[in-house]
């Protein structure tokens, strides 16, 4: 809660577990509720002893130009990797994320805990395909796993850019409507790294490249 209050999000209600403090500094007047009903309302094992109910930050049309950059989760399906993605887009410096295809609910409780807060700090929008970013102006580069794709270290990653991550089992099919396709090299036996792992050290090669 203190993540969304740092970073503006409307905080509508908030509820305490009784018998715990209610956070210092809160706008909103909490609610207490009896400790096994605050349990059974929440998702998580052993849950704080506050819960809030906030509005999702709405995003306009972003502003694109030379020094915007993106990562995109196109039918990321598991909250865990979704929260960490986003994760990754903000220590990276990345301008925002979409969501696109058929993926998992943001705002769905694992993802934004797995967000580790990022989730209220980088601008994140959901649109229905990979067109849709497209025709904001923003050149997209696919991550795969597939041979003949350009090495990471020696891809052109200049300019207003969008980098797609896919589907954890599929990945990105082989005629996504993207500009060119890039890969991660590694060694082993491994044919290709989990799709959150995959884009933290994606987003990272392109804040350095970019820098």
């Amino acid at each position: 809660m203190e993540e969304a209050a740092s970073a503006g999000i409307d905080i509508k209600e908030v509820y305490v577990r009784d018998g715990d403090d209610a956070p210092e500094g809160i706008r909103t007047l909490p609610f207490t509720l009896e400790a096994r009903t605050f349990d059974s309302v929440n998702d998580t094992v052993s849950p704080q002893g506050v819960l809030a109910v906030c509005a999702v930050p709405l995003h306009g049309a972003p502003e694109i130009h030379a020094g915007t950059w993106f990562v995109v989760a196109h039918d990321v399906s598991d909250p865990g990797n979704m929260g960490t993605i986003i994760r990754s887009a903000e220590a990276s410096g990345a301008t925002g994320v979409f969501v696109s295809g058929d993926a998992v609910d943001v705002w769905s409780p694992k993802a934004v805990r797995a967000s580790a807060g990022s989730v209220f700090h980088v601008p994140v929008r959901t649109v229905v395909g990979l067109d849709d970013i497209a025709s904001l102006g923003l050149r997209l580069v696919g991550s795969t796993s597939r041979a003949g794709a350009v090495d990471m270290r020696s891809a052109d990653f200049s300019g207003p850019v969008a980098v797609v991550l896919g589907n954890e089992a599929h990945g990105l099919p082989a005629d996504a409507p993207v500009d060119s396709w890039v890969t991660i090299p590694h060694a082993g036996r491994s044919e290709s790294l989990n799709v959150a792992m995959a884009a933290s050290i994606l987003a990272m090669q392109v804040a350095h490249a970019r820098s």
